[in-house]
């Protein structure tokens, strides 16, 4: 259940930066604990394809997210403690649109409830165990494309 203190989700400014933005960008996911390493490579080379976003609420920096738009893969996605469960990352997830994400074990419930599912096996990291998820709404396309292009070669 979303506890709503404030109206973040709703008023949040997503705002496309580049790679000259890493401190930025840190300062969030250290203020928001941000489980693993995010190198100013990573930020840099995603910035350069558009994947990099800062979310602003009230003129305060709240959340990033980055993505490899080539693949349409999620790869961070960190909202500052005062804002979370407050429907911040479902509505980035609904922002973004991507169709995979790369999550620890722990958040793996969070991403099933905003309609993700695990695909493949877990992949044991440095530190943490992580799933590759993909959006369920994809699955029943695949198999519908499957159709089309079997019916297309009889």
């Amino acid at each position: 259940m979303r506890k709503q203190t404030c109206r973040c989700a709703q008023e949040v400014q997503p705002i496309q930066v580049g790679g000259d933005c890493y401190a930025r960008i840190k300062k969030i996911l250290d203020r928001g604990k941000h489980p693993t390493f995010i190198g100013r490579n990573l930020v840099k080379i995603c910035a350069r394809n558009g994947g990099v976003t800062l979310y602003t609420f009230a003129a305060e920096d709240v959340a990033v997210s980055i993505v490899n738009p080539a693949l349409n893969d999620l790869l961070v996605l960190n909202v500052l403690p005062a804002h979370r469960s407050h429907g911040m990352g479902a509505r980035v997830l609904d922002y973004l649109q991507v169709n995979f994400a790369r999550v620890i074990d722990s958040a793996v419930p969070w991403f099933e409830r905003q309609g993700y599912v695990i695909a493949g096996e877990p992949n044991q990291g440095k530190r943490y165990i992580t799933r590759v998820m993909v959006k369920k709404s994809l699955l029943s396309l695949a198999g519908r494309l499957k159709d089309a292009l079997n019916t297309s070669r009889a």
